[in-house]
Order: C-alpha cells, then structure tokens, then sequence
C-alpha cells in the first residue's frame, strides 16, 4: 500500500467529516470505533459522509458497502481498495 494515498486518503476522511459535523473531535477519533459512537453521526450525516467522499475522491461507495465504512478504519480500507488501480 502506498503511505501517501493512504495519507492523503484518511485526510480526506477527516476533513469530510469535519464538513460533516463541524463541531466533532475529529483529531481524536478512534480507527476502530464507529463514527457513530464516537460523534453521534446519524444517519442522514453518514450518508452526507458518503456522498461528499464519493465526490472528494472520485469514486463509487455502494450502499451494501456502507456497513464495511462505520469506522476510519474501516473508511480507510475500502477507500484504498476502491480506488487502487486496477492490476
């Protein structure tokens, strides 16, 4: 994995969900506790999450996938292996 896509990839994540909920201890989240325990991010902010990283990055996020992006972990995995190049 690339240090820098993956970097760059959990700052964007941060600054979304700074966008998101503006007034979250994003410097403080936990990779492996959901955003929605650590923030109180409800739904319609999860799906803002969603939307806005899509259009960050580029990319297609799948609603059967959200469950796998619940945590910056779990945001950061997916992100990287979507938008790895293709082999």
């Amino acid at each position: 994995m690339n240090t820098t896509n993956h970097k760059q990839i959990r700052e964007t994540i941060l600054r979304t969900l700074n966008d998101v909920v503006p007034n979250a201890d994003i410097q403080n989240i936990a990779p492996d506790i959901s955003f929605h325990d650590q923030i109180e991010l409800d739904s319609i902010d999860f799906l803002r999450l969603m939307m806005s990283l899509e259009k960050e990055l580029n990319v297609t996020i799948f609603d059967f996938d959200y469950p796998k992006l619940s945590t910056l972990k779990g945001c950061e995995r997916y992100l990287t292996e979507r938008l790895a190049p293709a082999v």
